[in-house]
């Protein structure tokens, strides 16, 4: 079992609103996106997302060509808030927090004469829980083809290859390696791209199916849904309508100029919601 649940957190509104499918759709702060997919103009995005129980996650990004291909450089933050600190005999010994932090950089490009792109990113992680710090190196490197004839993209990836740096009993456990088969297809007669991602986990052979769409429409607006198999194991005997609805996102964007607005909500199977807002400038 992964050590590092945070590796699989939300860091993007556009996340939310796929419900986290989208693995081939450009993000340069998203952690659930394929290394070769890359936007080519030079852009900035900032996220905010809050979770329950005060919980907040921050996130920056930013790409831009660089040695005939793209380069992206990204930092995102999770705040899991303060808490009081006691001792063995119950003795109160201040207030402490738990973060995590995450640097990313890759560099995606495409292959000459062929419509195939190749990419890699490099992470490293710092977590801190009271005095106990960890910090971890992994890498994620994938590839995409695209068939312009039937406006389709495919795509192979593996995340998370990576080692911890120091070893204690607050880093008990692994970073699990993940493999995603993804897909897309934009309609011919409607504004509507669908995403399609197959993600296999590695250690806890977990496999999971998302499905999710964007619907462009002609007053740069933007609607996102997604889905995913998992709302079978967030279903914890609630009603049918949080059944139907749990481990599924819901969001819009809309464009003005060179800025862009995101909002995005995912409902878990207990009706429990998270919600994220993101702004993006193309420089």
């Amino acid at each position: 079992m992964t050590g590092f649940p945070s590796f699989n957190v939300f860091s993007s509104s556009s996340e939310l609103g796929l419900g986290g499918a989208g693995f081939l759709l450009p993000s340069p702060n998203s952690t659930k996106v394929n290394p070769s997919v890359a936007d080519s103009n030079r852009s900035f995005v900032a996220s905010i997302i809050n979770y329950k129980s005060g919980i907040s996650s921050q996130s920056i990004g930013l790409c831009s060509p660089f040695v005939y291909g793209t380069g992206t450089i990204s930092m995102r933050h999770i705040s899991y808030g303060t808490f009081d600190g006691y001792d063995e005999l119950s003795e109160y010994t201040g207030k402490y927090h738990s973060a995590d932090t995450w640097f990313n950089i890759g560099y995606s490009k495409k292959i000459k004469l062929f419509p195939m792109r190749f990419g890699l990113t490099a992470q490293y992680f710092l977590s801190s829980l009271e005095n106990y710090t960890i910090n971890a190196l992994a890498i994620s490197f994938g590839s995409m083809i695209s068939f312009k004839k039937i406006d389709s993209n495919f795509g192979v990836s593996v995340h998370n290859i990576g080692t911890t740096l120091n070893i204690n009993n607050y880093s008990e456990g692994l970073i699990e390696p993940k493999i995603v088969f993804s897909g897309t297809k934009t309609l011919a007669y409607l504004p509507l791209t669908i995403y399609m991602d197959t993600i296999m986990e590695r250690i806890s052979r977990n496999q999971d199916l998302f499905i999710g769409g964007i619907f462009n429409f002609k007053n740069n607006l933007r609607v996102r849904w997604g889905t995913s198999t998992r709302k079978i194991s967030q279903n914890t005997n609630q009603d049918l309508i949080k059944s139907i609805i749990g481990a599924s996102g819901l969001g819009f964007g809309i464009t003005a100029g060179s800025t862009t607005i995101n909002y995005g909500v995912f409902i878990y199977g207990t009706g429990a919601s998270v919600h994220g807002i993101e702004i993006g400038i193309k420089l």
